[in-house]
């Protein structure tokens, strides 16, 4: 794209230059050597962590638990190397759809420097092409970005994400209409780059999916979701009975303290009132929350 003749068009078309795809390129090869690295970590710990398992006793339990379990290094380190094998993956398409962009935008460049010497009516449907092109291009990588932001989310934030995705999904059930769909609940919403892309500051928060609301409207569902996926995880860690009453109780306290320093300024007065006083549709409220950070924990 750096040829005289594609920028003399491209600046007679008001259409600025695409980006260095040899940045890609850089970061791409740093994201494969960090797999890598991470892989050797996998093998490597896995020939120290057989070696010491012929012994016995606290240290080795120890080691087989930061080892092997869910949280432990062995599973984060293999983990995070096939997000950023994916992660370099989504770059090399983001990559090629600029390349592509850039192969259609020449064209129309090297198009509008001969119209505009010898058939100047037809600049406005380049521009017009090379607007669509643009918006193409944006529109992708856009796209691209979201997938390549989510593969970065640490186990926990994903994890995260799906019990808010299955708690907006609780909320907006007993609002399913018979014929399909859900009984609107039209708000509006603050989140600036949402509306930009929707061209609206309304949003049907019963009728869109968690993943496409609007930040605003999804921070109280990721908001009560942190708060259960980490007393979920401060429990196994300690070896609490997370299917007893004690923990469901304590817990749902936890979910209910938080939600009130959230909440406390608004919050109805039934709502405002110590966990143990609650009534028991209002502690159900709280337990559901726990019950959704331990879905997945069977």
């Amino acid at each position: 794209m750096s040829e005289p003749a594609v920028v003399a068009g491209l600046s007679i078309l008001g259409i600025p230059p695409l980006p260095d795809t040899g940045l890609l390129d850089q970061h791409i090869s740093e994201m494969d050597r960090a797999a890598a690295y991470h892989r050797r970590l996998v093998q490597d710990g896995g020939h120290a962590y057989r070696l010491a398992g012929t012994n016995e006793g606290p240290a080795t339990d120890a080691l087989h638990a930061y080892m092997t379990s869910r949280d432990g290094a062995g599973p984060q380190a293999a983990d995070l190397a096939d997000r950023l094998t994916t992660a370099a993956g989504n770059l090399r398409i983001s990559k090629g759809i600029i390349e592509w962009a850039e192969g259609l935008l020449a064209s129309v460049a090297v198009a509008a420097g001969i119209a505009i010497a010898f058939a100047p009516q037809l600049l406005p449907r380049l521009a017009a092409m090379g607007t669509r092109f643009i918006a193409m291009l944006r529109n992708a990588l856009s796209r691209a970005g979201r997938i390549f932001t989510s593969l970065l989310k640490t186990r926990q934030a994903r994890r995260i994400d799906a019990v808010a995705d299955r708690l907006h999904d609780a909320w907006r059930t007993p609002r399913r209409l018979p014929g399909g769909g859900y009984e609107p609940r039209v708000k509006t919403t603050t989140d600036q780059a949402w509306i930009k892309r929707r061209g609206t500051d309304e949003v049907d928060i019963a009728n869109t999916r968690y993943k496409d609301l609007p930040a605003d409207w999804q921070k109280e569902n990721k908001e009560s979701a942190t708060v259960a996926v980490r007393l979920v995880d401060d429990a196994r860690k300690h070896g609490a009975d997370l299917k007893g009453e004690k923990f469901m109780e304590s817990a749902s306290e936890s979910v209910h303290d938080a939600w009130l320093r959230r909440n406390g300024e608004w919050a109805p007065p039934e709502q405002k009132l110590p966990y143990h006083q609650l009534s028991q549709a209002e502690k159900e409220k709280d337990r559901v929350v726990v019950r959704e950070a331990l879905a997945k924990e069977d």
